[in-house]
């Protein structure tokens, strides 16, 4: 046969196969198990082998021009309110994860700010999401340890420009998340729903069902990563994003991630619940002013924290994911609403107003319900505005 009657090699199939060789190559190296020792770190569990995370979704505005919203973080003011808190509790010796939130108007004693009489003095609690821009994650996580009776390890807080980044950088390995019914595919989509409280049939109740139910179902669809050299680069860049607003460290979480997989936790046993509680509209003398607060079913709570946070399998308690029946306390029929001072005054507010415009400062008082509010003609420096409005 002659030689040039051969058929030529088409030069392009070399060149797909050196890079269908270089892809294959790279998913192996990323996809395959990371080559690293367990560094010793300062998490410790506690004598059960469990650890409490608080994760937080904080409402920090934009104070000066925002810039690629969306998609870096933007300077935000210096206090917040914790719109969204959740307990991550992790056994590693069951094994089991159990998110447990609390609702953000839930009234509390918080340490070294509030004195009330009793458990049921409500008017002289506070409400839990106000804490957070008293104190803090320091104080939230005291609180949370008030009312719940477990020890804080860590905690990790996104604010509106980390939420909406750390989505965009989940979803092409998380894919398409239906959570209540709706599909979650873009950012700003995803940041509403987390939010959203007006318009739902229970209010806050359903805007924690529907965070458990977004959280739950990210660690579902993207535990697969875990111990994964691509898995250590969503890691980092992810920390990179949070920066301060966490203490949770690379080998912590490593430390965590480890611990589970090695004893065969999936994530689909994840248990989520609400703590049981009810609205009831309280005058909080802190103020002088009435606002829609939730009362706490501590009988029900007790069992909660039981179940989802002591891990004690026996006890049977209400997850409080569906408005489940539950036996209604005394406590409930008190009127907590009592008159309040008419003089045409502002009461202390909850947070530092240092440096927030008067657009902001107005905003903050009419969410406590502040009757009368003087708001000054907007300066032309005033700043931009978030495009996701606080609800």
């Amino acid at each position: 046969m002659n030689p040039s009657s051969k058929r030529r090699l088409n030069p392009a199939w070399p060149i797909a196969g050196a890079v269908v060789a270089f892809i294959a190559i790279a998913a192996f190296y990323l996809l395959g198990p990371r080559s690293r020792h367990a560094a010793p770190t300062a998490l410790q569990p506690t004598p059960t082998g469990s650890v409490n995370i608080l994760i937080i979704g904080k409402d920090a505005r934009a104070v000066g021009p925002v810039v690629n919203e969306g998609r870096q973080r933007n300077r935000r003011e210096n206090e917040s309110h914790s719109d969204i808190i959740i307990v991550c509790h992790v056994n590693f010796g069951i094994p089991a994860v159990n998110l447990v939130a609390i609702p953000r108007d839930l009234l509390v004693e918080v340490p070294g700010i509030t004195a009330a009489a009793s458990n049921t003095d409500f008017t002289h609690m506070e409400k839990i999401t106000h804490t957070y821009a008293i104190g803090g994650d320091k104080l939230l996580r005291k609180t949370v340890t008030n009312l719940l009776g477990i020890p804080i390890h860590r905690s990790i807080a996104f604010d509106f420009d980390s939420f909406r980044m750390a989505f965009d950088l989940l979803r092409p390995f998380v894919g398409r998340l239906r959570v209540g019914g709706v599909n979650l595919t873009e950012r700003d989509q995803a940041l509403k729903f987390a939010r959203k409280r007006y318009g739902l049939k229970y209010d806050d109740a359903d805007r924690c069902r529907n965070a458990l139910s977004l959280v739950r179902g990210i660690m579902i669809r993207a535990w697969w990563l875990a111990g994964t050299r691509l898995g250590d680069m969503i890691l980092g860049r992810m920390l990179a994003i949070v920066g301060t607003d966490t203490d949770l460290t690379t080998d912590e979480i490593h430390q965590i991630a480890d611990g589970l997989r090695g004893v065969g936790f999936s994530p689909a046993w994840t248990k989520t619940a609400v703590l049981v509680s009810e609205g009831a509209e309280v005058t909080l003398s802190r103020y002088n002013q009435t606002l829609s607060c939730y009362l706490p079913v501590y009988r029900e709570i007790e069992k909660q924290v039981d179940r989802f946070l002591l891990d004690k399998k026996e006890v049977q308690a209400l997850d409080f994911m569906r408005q489940e029946p539950f036996r209604v306390p005394g406590y409930f029929d008190s009127s907590y609403v009592t008159p309040v001072d008419t003089l045409d005054s502002i009461p202390p507010l909850p947070f530092d107003t240092t440096g927030l415009d008067t657009q902001v400062k107005s905003t903050r008082l009419k969410e406590l319900g502040t009757a009368k509010v003087r708001t000054p003609a907007r300066p032309a420096e005033t700043t931009a505005a978030d495009s996701v409005g606080k609800r």
